[in-house]
């Protein structure tokens, strides 16, 4: 291998590999440090069962970090990924989570560590704000290594197996029965004593944080480059396209269609606009009778389009 291609290898591993690694795993591990472990939650995953067993240790009086837990858990998790899902995605998603476990025991020998809620773990602001913080975090993790690899990892990885298993079963319904079970244990982990409301509190704080986190993964991976297309079957084509065109600067494409009920010559006019132009277009079809129209959401939007 010459030095040209070894530079180009180089520089390949690392885009493919360490940098996906690298932050997601450092993301990870700051979301959960800071925010999640020291307000008594756990966010569903390999990662909120890893927190919990923390917190059963610790209340057991040998208080094991959450780190060696993750790599426990993902040792067998990547010979499982290798020979079942693919090897650079298995490579991909056990480093991210081991790095992450490597900086939680980190994290424990750094003296004065900074943690958001120590002192106010129990008030309701503090945690909330916390789940908020730790669900934004995740969710940037979550969306670099599902650029990367196309998978979480962790109870992705399981789910995932369990798909080949049974064809029919939804990867994503799987893995969110997975990370319901662990949301639902910290009701009988945490605040065992207290009052049935605030055993409560670390359920609704998990719920948030996953909702955060799913909802900052889908910004981030197609949320700027989101659109709306409308599809307008219509007998005022050339009216309706040119206010369209005028009212919200975007092009009109014109598709020839035949309506199978009447067996009549129709126009299909296709339109992909913005969020915030939905209302104008909806008003706008409004106004022509014997107009049809419905639209979807799309995830991306490629080639010439006003942002």
């Amino acid at each position: 291998m010459n030095a040209k291609k070894l530079k180009s290898f180089c520089f390949i591993f690392f885009v493919s590999y360490l940098v996906p690694i690298a932050v997601s795993g450092l993301v990870r591990a700051l979301a959960v440090y800071i925010f999640v472990t020291p307000n008594t939650f756990a966010p569903g995953g390999i990662n909120g069962l890893s927190v919990l067993l923390e917190y059963i240790t610790g209340e057991a009086g040998f208080k094991i970090n959450a780190g060696y837990f993750l790599i426990i858990f993902n040792v067998p998790l990547f010979f499982v990924a290798f020979f079942m899902l693919g090897k650079r995605e298995a490579i991909i998603a056990t480093g991210s989570m081991l790095f992450t476990s490597v900086l939680l025991i980190v994290f424990d020998y750094v003296p004065g560590f900074p943690v958001y809620g120590e002192e106010t773990q129990r008030a309701t602001v503090t945690g909330l704000f916390a789940a908020i913080a730790s669900g934004i975090l995740l969710g940037v993790a979550l969306a670099v290594m599902l650029r990367s690899c196309g998978t979480a990892g962790g109870t992705s990885i399981i789910a995932s197996v369990v798909k080949k298993k049974w064809k029919y079963m939804s990867v994503s319904w799987l893995t969110f029965g997975f990370d319901a079970i662990v949301v639902l244990a910290s009701f009988f982990v945490y605040n065992r004593d207290a009052t049935f409301m605030v055993k409560l509190d670390p359920v609704f704080l998990a719920l948030v944080s996953l909702f955060v986190t799913s909802k900052t993964s889908d910004v981030i991976i197609h949320g700027f480059q989101t659109a709306y297309k409308f599809e307008i079957v219509t007998d005022h084509p050339d009216e309706l396209s040119k206010e369209i065109m005028e009212r919200t600067h975007h092009g009109v494409t014109l598709v020839h269609a035949t309506g199978m009920y009447t067996h009549g010559d129709k126009s299909l006019l296709v339109c992909i606009i913005r969020k915030r132009q939905i209302a104008e277009l909806q008003r706008i079809v409004k106004r022509y009778p014997d107009t049809f129209a419905f639209f979807s959401q799309t995830s991306e939007v490629y080639g010439k389009f006003v942002k």
